[in-house]
């Protein structure tokens, strides 16, 4: 999919964080993204992500992570995905443990 594209490739999350609990190479500089969308899909829930991907500074000056949006790493679109891939039901993000 578009989105499972730019997290494996362009926005390389993986290099950072665990988004699918299948996964067995994966970083831990961040949190594990697993079970992302069980955290709900609440405006305020939508809004947070969108602003960390957009520009994680807006919540933590110091964060290593990109600031994806802002700094032109990825496009609006390409954000759209990697949103969906983080709250959609049948993402691998959002699969149980097998």
């Amino acid at each position: 999919s578009a989105a499972s594209d730019v997290y494996k490739r362009q926005g390389n999350c993986y290099a950072c964080h665990q988004l699918d609990p299948a996964e067995v190479a994966y970083g831990n500089l961040g949190p594990s993204l697993s079970g992302y969308g069980a955290r709900g899909q609440s405006m305020a829930m939508l809004q947070y992500t969108w602003t960390k991907l957009w520009n994680t500074h807006a919540y933590n000056i110091c964060s290593h992570m990109p600031r994806f949006g802002a700094a032109g790493i990825l496009t609006e679109q390409q954000l759209r995905d990697v949103m969906a891939f983080l709250f959609d039901p049948q993402s691998p993000v959002n699969r149980t443990q097998p």
